[in-house]
């Protein structure tokens, strides 16, 4: 009997020792974590318009009001068409303007055709935007004796007109206010209030609206705004 509980003893201490010396389980590794899908690439650049590679960019100077004793040094000369807009011949009523009505500093040749193309961007089924009198090659006045009603500005490149878009689509300027695209022409508005107009003049009928100091509704602009920069 002795004997028997002295194996029995050894066979415990044998599997004890045995149980102490077995490795310890593996620790289970942790699952993958989710991979994410990156989200778009954001371009928070400006997009730069097209048509300025038409353009022969120096510096100009604006010299003098754009009401009186106006004048332009080294304008800058709006192209005649273009891939976001189309000149148009206030008083020929036709496409496009003359060469020597299509005159600006750089800065509001360039202000005018970044706010079109961003404009045409966003509504990339629109028409292109019509652009009309600037100023002359070297400013100075524009009145009755250059046709039509004349401009009492417009003397040193800092003004332009710009046709509202039409809610028929056609490239055209609108003769009467319910040719008007008003949805349309409220951004625009919008977008040259953004871009730093010091004046932008709305024709009266057509309700358009802006700082009151800035947006100001005119006779005799109810077919185009006239954008004003400083």
């Amino acid at each position: 009997m002795r004997f028997v509980v002295l194996a029995l003893a050894a066979l415990l201490l044998a599997a004890a020792v045995a149980f102490a010396q077995d490795p310890p389980p593996p620790v289970p590794a942790p699952p993958p974590a989710p991979t994410e899908t990156p989200g778009p690439v954001v371009d928070t650049q400006p997009s730069v318009p097209p048509d300025f590679a038409a353009i022969g960019w120096h510096a100009s100077r604006a010299l003098g009001h754009p009401a009186a004793r106006g004048r332009l040094v080294r304008g800058v000369q709006l192209p005649e068409l273009g891939e976001d807009f189309f000149t148009w011949d206030p008083i020929h009523n036709v496409i496009p303007n003359r060469e020597w009505r299509r005159w600006g500093t750089d800065r509001l040749v360039r202000t005018v055709l970044q706010v079109i193309h961003d404009f045409r961007l966003e509504h990339d089924d629109a028409q292109r935007v019509g652009i009309m009198d600037l100023s002359r090659p070297r400013g100075g006045r524009f009145g009755k004796n250059f046709g039509g009603l004349g401009h009492a500005s417009h003397q040193n490149g800092l003004d332009a007109d710009i046709l509202y878009p039409r809610s028929d689509d056609t490239e055209q300027r609108p003769v009467k206010p319910s040719q008007v695209d008003r949805e349309l022409a409220q951004e625009l508005v919008d977008r040259f209030v953004a871009a730093g107009a010091v004046k932008v003049f709305v024709g009266p009928r057509l309700h358009l609206k802006g700082p009151r100091k800035i947006v100001v509704p005119l006779i005799h602009h109810d077919d185009h705004l006239h954008v004003r920069i400083r």
